[in-house]
């Protein structure tokens, strides 16, 4: 009787040829004895095609390695795809209205990174119009009589300490900062210099020890507050008038609007990530008892790309995002004679363009542009975003 060598004891194993167990491939599993290719074992009748499914190399734990790959496959694209994998049903459930409003950011991997790094724990929110603040009591520019010296700091200094409420922390910093612009020629108005000079920039920074310098930082969800020096330049070329309608698109920080809001009596400014909106809106809130004027200012949550048809024409518009092309619906509510400033190139670079629109007495509309740094560069600016990813033209369902 032939023993199957499954069966055998320790000492009839020992007597079986080494080469079986060196060559399994060439052997019986079930006796031992040589097998040759496509036959069955001549000894025990073994046949190698009908009990494959019993073959050691279809044992269940030989999937481990394959399961064990697949595994470390998928978790590597989960990780770097950026995909939030609730843990409970119920995480689940909390974690969908966060990946709905993901899928509306714009899709820039340097945007969803810089968002991360500032502010991790917040996600931007694309919300439905809505006004922070409507008609408000604020302050009539043309007749306020407010402008501080531009002889020296210590004329400055004393002036502001006796016909402002502001705290003397930063205004050497400010009036140096001031001093720097106008002499760089980035401002030729000596109303948007004393403007600058009223406004705390350090109240919109989020790190106000850095206020002024003359660099972006940022605000969080993805967004930045501008360098002062590029602020007034782009206000000097708008040149608002205190009895001008005055819109901005991309309120961010609420910095260019506190400063519009010293040059005009009516200010509207949008801005479509809603809870950079109402952080900002708590801003002003916080400061306009002590500084009235910017009660002027009207804030709305909404897309920028269509304006505020409600208080349309605007005597001046500024965009302070970057954007390939110039808004058709900004155009139409620009007034004529209008100025607009907008940054408009690729994602890479924008020209900040002064734009004044011209209207015949036939009707027809010309532009007139103007580059305000003259071709001596190209600045980046956040991208003008919709709620959807990015404007490129094709209209959008609102």
């Amino acid at each position: 009787m032939i023993v199957p060598a499954t069966r055998m004891s320790p000492q009839h194993r020992a007597l079986v040829p080494q080469r079986i167990y060196r060559r399994p491939d060439k052997v019986c599993p079930e006796c031992g004895f040589d097998l040759s290719p496509g036959q069955n074992c001549g000894a025990c009748g073994y046949d190698p095609v009908k009990d494959l499914s019993r073959s050691r190399r279809y044992s269940p734990l030989s999937w481990i390695p394959l399961l064990y790959a697949v595994s470390l496959v998928v978790l590597m694209a989960i990780l770097f795809a950026g995909v939030d994998v609730p843990r409970t049903r119920g995480a689940a459930r909390a974690s969908a209205p966060a990946q709905t409003a993901s899928a509306a950011r714009p899709p820039e991997n340097v945007a969803r990174r810089a968002e991360t790094r500032e502010q991790p724990e917040a996600r931007q929110r694309f919300a439905r119009a809505t006004v922070l603040n409507g008609a408000v009591g604020g302050v009539d520019i043309g007749r306020r009589d407010l402008h501080p010296p531009l002889t020296g700091r210590a004329e400055y200094l004393a002036w502001m300490r006796t016909h402002t409420s502001q705290p003397a922390d930063f205004l050497s910093a400010r009036w140096d900062c001031g001093q720097e612009i106008l002499s760089l020629g980035q401002i030729n108005s000596l109303r948007v210099l004393e403007a600058f000079l009223l406004t705390p920039r350090e109240e919109f920074c989020r790190t106000p020890q850095r206020a002024y310098e003359n660099a972006a930082m940022p605000i969080g969800y993805g967004q930045t507050i501008s360098g002062p020096y590029l602020v007034a330049r782009m206000t000097d070329a708008l040149n608002p008038q205190p009895d001008q309608r005055v819109l901005e698109v991309g309120t961010g920080s609420g910095y260019q609007s506190a400063l519009l809001s010293e040059l005009s009596s009516r200010v509207f400014s949008i801005e479509i990530v809603e809870d950079l909106a109402r952080e900002t809106d708590q801003i002003y809130r916080r400061i306009w008892n002590k500084l009235p004027e910017y009660r002027n200012v009207r804030r709305k949550i909404d897309d920028g790309y269509y304006g505020w048809p409600e208080y349309a024409p605007f005597d001046r518009i500024i965009v302070t995002c970057g954007i390939d092309h110039i808004p058709p619906e900004l155009l139409r509510e620009l007034a004529p004679e209008g100025i607009m400033v907008i940054p408009v190139g690729p994602p890479s670079g924008q020209t900040i363009l002064r734009i004044v629109k011209h209207v015949a007495g036939n009707g027809s509309v010309s532009l007139e542009r103007e580059d305000i740094y003259h071709g001596r560069g190209t600045i980046i600016f956040v991208p003008f975003t919709s709620r959807s990813g990015l404007h490129t033209g094709e209209p959008e369902q609102r």
